[in-house]
Parts: structure tokens; sequence; C-alpha cells
């Protein structure tokens, strides 16, 4: 069911590389981005980051009027 009081999130996902024998994962919206750039600089470490294929959809906050 779409809605029109609903919106489209752009996610990214972000490896952190050189972590261990497994890399770290994290799925982050677009606004965060930046953010995890510069906790692996500060941490020295590199990162990829990809976006996900399909945005999902995240519930407005503003509340709705009565019917």
């Amino acid at each position: 069911m779409t809605s029109r009081n609903q919106r489209a999130v752009q996610l990214y996902k972000i490896t952190y590389l050189g972590t261990g024998p497994e890399s770290e994962v994290r799925t982050v919206e677009a606004g965060e981005v930046a953010a995890a750039i510069e906790y692996a600089d500060e941490h020295g470490m590199q990162v990829r980051i990809r976006p996900c294929r399909h945005p999902v959809e995240k519930p407005s906050t503003k509340k709705q009027g009565a019917s």
C-alpha cells in the first residue's frame, strides 16, 4: 500500500575495510554518510560506500487529520 504521507529514503551500505577477519557493514540513510566517512577517517579506516538498490518507505511524522 502506498500513501502520499510516506517519503522514499535512500539507504547506503557502508563497509569498513580492514576491521578484522570480516569487514563491518552498516546501512545508513543518505544524511548519515558524511558522519560515517568522518568516523572512518578519525580511526584510520577505509570505507566502501554503495547505494542500496531499492529505497525504503519511511512513514511521515506529520499527523493526519480526522476525516
